[in-house]
């Protein structure tokens, strides 16, 4: 349901918040850690630097870190930020979209569930999920491979 962008730049979220705020991460250290073509994540970091979640700084001792309070981010934000409002315009029926003049047989149950979804992640925070993954709630899980927030930290060498 959600686009590869998308998908990528809410991980890529993920991690740089939670490696610290002060912390720049380059990005073929985030490519490795998720996975990620390197091509295909330089393209979702620019995205992001553009939309102001992360800022970049080259050189050495640059990479990319939060522009923003992670406490300020909403998951529905970057959806909305990358996607647009194609997610909350799909049918389930056809292949395409749905709306009031021209409803599908389900379009007024989706519409529903959908109006949920998007309050719920209008609520969450990048803050959140970054909390329950640093508390063991949640893993992240990129790979086949269970990928911890602390062993990244050790490689990149932070602390």
């Amino acid at each position: 349901m959600l686009s590869k962008t998308s998908k990528y730049a809410l991980q890529a979220l993920i991690l740089i918040a939670s490696v610290g705020k002060n912390e720049y991460i380059l990005s073929k250290q985030i490519a490795s850690a998720l996975s990620i073509p390197k091509e295909y994540l330089n393209k979702v970091m620019r995205l992001l630097v553009q939309m102001k979640y992360v800022k970049s700084l080259k050189g050495p001792q640059g990479g990319f870190r939060l522009a923003r309070d992670p406490r300020e981010i909403t998951i529905y934000d970057v959806l909305q930020s990358i996607d647009g409002t194609d997610f909350f315009q799909m049918c389930l029926l056809r292949a395409g979209t749905c709306d009031e003049r021209n409803p599908c047989a389900l379009h007024h149950y989706w519409q529903k569930i959908l109006g949920q979804i998007r309050a719920v992640l209008d609520r969450v925070t990048l803050d959140e999920l970054v909390k329950e993954v640093k508390e063991g709630k949640r893993v992240l899980q990129f790979t086949d491979n269970v990928f911890l927030i602390q062993d990244f930290k050790k490689q990149i060498g932070i602390k």
